[in-house]
């Protein structure tokens, strides 16, 4: 996806991060509307998500204005929510499973770790047989700092930030907000030979006012004026449910994210957010 070389390891003290989401959607599986459908799923789950709630869940969208955030209109769904005492979480629906976590995600390990769990709990417990879609998502929104309003753009490299973040805008000009979304696609090559369709990524970057509703697992309101950088590669397209291979796609997608995160983040940001190489 990225002509990039592999990150290095790197741990970050101040990690923008708000929440790291893996989904695989399926074919329905009506019987994960009931406790007795889902009880096969629950048991499989309790060493690493031992609480389960029936929960409605809302679905929103990102939406600003240019007064600021505009009401959003949503839509619910019935769904299995599973957690733990960490702040991680895994969302069962008939047709998809969403493992998500927040500041508290440490290595991609125990990601990829608990999010096999999940794909072996559906195999089994649930008989699901066939991929439809496997996606990997960092949603990242730093905060401006109140009384610097300008030191989003030194967090990340030009490149990224464009010319709303450059000496174009003049210094008394106040910049709202300014979004910008990019979809690619790429043939699937070398270690990621194994999927049908094509990788495709989009990635949300740019300034958002305070109040901006965020979708995520659980919305996202920024107290301040804050710096979206949203990454989310996934792959559309059926497939056989095999666990090592989704397990193997899973760690691919997050490959490709970490090596256009580490490259985006500029030295100031490296400091900023405090990174540390390991």
């Amino acid at each position: 996806m990225f002509g990039l070389d592999p990150a290095p390891r790197y741990r970050l003290a101040r990690p923008p991060l708000v929440e790291a989401l893996g989904q695989v959607r399926f074919p329905v599986r009506a019987k994960l509307n009931t406790l007795d459908g889902v009880a096969p799923i629950q048991e499989r789950l309790d060493s690493v998500f031992p609480y389960m709630n029936q929960q409605q869940v809302q679905q929103v969208s990102l939406l600003v204005g240019a007064a600021g955030p505009a009401a959003a209109e949503s839509q619910t769904a019935q769904t299995w929510r599973f957690t733990d005492d960490s702040g991680w979480s895994v969302v069962i629906a008939p047709d998809s499973a969403t493992q998500s976590t927040g500041p508290q995600y440490g290595e991609f390990s125990e990601f990829s770790d608990r999010f096999r769990t999940v794909l072996t709990a559906l195999a089994d417990g649930a008989g699901v047989s066939r991929a439809d879609r496997l996606g990997v998502r960092y949603l990242n929104i730093a905060e401006v700092p109140p009384g610097n309003d300008g030191a989003w753009r030194e967090w990340f490299r030009p490149e990224l930030i464009g010319w709303s973040g450059s000496e174009a805008v003049s210094d008394t000009t106040r910049l709202i907000t300014s979004i910008t979304q990019t979809q690619l696609a790429a043939e699937p090559v070398g270690e990621l030979s194994g999927p049908p369709v094509d990788v495709q990524a989009i990635v949300r970057h740019g300034l958002i006012p305070t109040g901006t509703i965020v979708p995520g697992v659980l919305p996202r309101q920024p107290q301040n004026p804050a710096y979206l950088f949203d990454i989310d590669l996934f792959i559309d397209g059926a497939q056989t449910f095999d666990v090592d291979e989704l397990s193997r796609q899973l760690t691919m997608l997050h490959d490709q994210i970490d090596r256009f995160f580490f490259w985006a983040v500029a030295p100031g940001g490296a400091e900023y957010f405090g990174r540390e190489l390991l």
